[in-house]
């Protein structure tokens, strides 16, 4: 039963992708990024390119099939940073190796990307992302900032593709989390701020990464539930004692989130607070749905959220985990969902 109850536990810190925690500082071990070997560029013309597409129906999807709500929309959704271990010394992930394929889908894919499967039709391409030590200021001097740029020009010509070949004029959602919401808002400034895409946009839901108000010229922050056209974004926090909070290792750090634009994730307006009863819902490791868990005490350039209520087990599980940046989708998975064919909806009827 010991063992059973650390595999659970272990399962919940990992279940989105991303650093489980620790509060040592981690040393990662690196190459010359001139020495680094990446892997051939993703074919997008190719349904193996892509981690979720229409034509290509995944199991693992199966539960949150819902026919009789999609919409003639699209979603394009980018995952998160996958590649993570501190002894891995490559720069990009290299798509066709099997379990980096299976590590995208079993977690992102499933707990994340499952937001918007029943809104329309999601496309997800596997890209060559960036380690996770890109993002410390020392690598991304030597050799981060050109592995940065390789992942979005697969993201790039992903949505080149797409546009090409399947979009066929539908309205779009774009969505992303951590570095995938980093590379979606590249794809905004490119293809829509000001330009003739950004009639087809719905919404864009930039979701753990640092928004602020000069990232943008003709896309706004979206600030009542059913608005269209512009993008929503949220950086989420547990609630901690002072004691609790010295200890804590985030991955994206509080000070660095200082200035971001905040979105509430469940009255999607601007309400600093909200109250179990308007919570729709935190998707588990089980496929379930949990309604009324989730309360949020404070927004400012972040959202404080207090430890879920999902009874006295999941609970104790969950007080575990003191960095919620992997959960910024898990936490208000049903709320995301119904808002985004809420302002689907919406902007087909306008």
């Amino acid at each position: 039963m010991k063992y059973i109850f650390l595999i659970i536990i272990s399962s919940s810190l990992l279940s989105c992708g991303l650093l489980s925690e620790s509060n040592s500082p981690i040393e990662y071990n690196s190459q010359s990024f001139n020495e680094f070997k990446a892997s051939d560029a993703p074919d997008y013309e190719l349904l193996k390119s892509w981690a979720v597409h229409p034509e290509n129906k995944l199991e693992l999807l199966s539960d949150f099939e819902n026919e009789n709500s999609k919409l003639p929309v699209d979603i394009f959704f980018i995952y998160p940073t996958m590649l993570t271990d501190k002894k891995d010394v490559s720069w990009n992930a290299n798509i066709y190796d099997n379990s980096t394929r299976d590590y995208v889908l079993g977690s992102s894919i499933k707990y994340q990307s499952s937001a918007w499967y029943s809104v329309g039709n999601l496309y997800a391409p596997f890209y060559r992302q960036a380690h996770l030590r890109v993002f410390r200021e020392s690598f991304w001097k030597n050799g981060g900032d050109k592995a940065y740029e390789m992942a979005y020009q697969d993201i790039r010509q992903a949505f080149i593709t797409y546009l090409s070949k399947y979009n066929n004029s539908k309205p779009i959602i774009i969505a992303g989390h951590s570095q995938g919401a980093g590379h979606a808002k590249r794809l905004l400034k490119e293809f829509f701020d000001g330009k003739p895409l950004q009639k087809k946009l719905i919404a864009a839901y930039l979701i753990g990464t640092k928004i602020t108000k000069e990232d943008f010229k003709n896309i706004d922050h979206m600030t009542s539930a059913d608005q269209t056209g512009g993008f929503v974004t949220w950086n989420t926090y547990r609630v901690l004692s002072a004691s609790k909070e010295k200890k804590a290792n985030y991955t994206i750090s509080k000070d660095w989130i200082e200035g971001a634009i905040c979105s509430n994730p469940i009255t999607w307006d601007e309400k600093n607070t909200t109250t179990y009863d308007d919570h729709k819902g935190f998707l588990y490791l089980n496929n379930k749905v949990f309604p009324k868990s989730v309360k949020i005490e404070n927004i400012n350039d972040k959202v404080m959220v207090k430890l879920p209520k999902m009874g006295l087990v999941k609970r104790l599980l969950l007080s575990t985990v003191k960095d919620y940046h992997k959960a910024d989708i898990n936490l208000f998975w049903e709320d995301i969902r119904v808002n985004s064919l809420l302002r689907s909806k919406t902007y087909l009827n306008e």
